[in-house]
């Protein structure tokens, strides 16, 4: 499998958004030979990231957010960038919260999945790299 990269773009209103991510990684998996399970850990991850993003960060009316999607023979790796509000990223890593909490689970998931979940802000963009390494099928 050589390196295999496609770029889309997710709308900001939250249920649009959501659908869209899910076409875009079936038309990705679809030009892929990752193993079932690899794309499956990578795909919730990746959804658990989009749907703070959509929660969070951004509103409706605000400009696409750009993804791309990347799948290498030992990694797949996801860059994502808006023009939202920022975040601080917690100083002690991502917790799960008590069980009896409603909410604050997806980025905690997505850190325990992947190899590399990295959030920045450059200028008045968020940009994150989440990156899941794995062995070539």
């Amino acid at each position: 499998m050589d390196r295999i990269e496609h770029n889309y773009e997710l709308s900001p209103v939250l249920d649009e958004g959501i659908a869209q991510l899910h076409a875009a990684l079936v038309d990705f998996w679809a030009n892929t030979s990752v193993a079932p399970e690899t794309q499956i850990r990578f795909s919730i991850a990746l959804a658990e990231v989009v749907a703070n993003i959509l929660q969070y960060a951004v509103v409706p009316g605000d400009a696409p957010i750009k993804l791309l999607l990347r799948c290498t023979p030992t990694s797949l790796e996801a860059r994502l960038v808006d023009k939202g509000r920022s975040w601080t990223r917690p100083t002690t890593g991502f917790i799960m919260p008590a069980d009896d909490e409603e909410r604050g689970r997806g980025l905690a998931i997505a850190s325990a999945v992947l190899d590399t979940l990295q959030y920045r802000r450059f200028r008045d963009l968020n940009c994150w790299r989440l990156v899941l390494l794995h062995r070539a099928d």
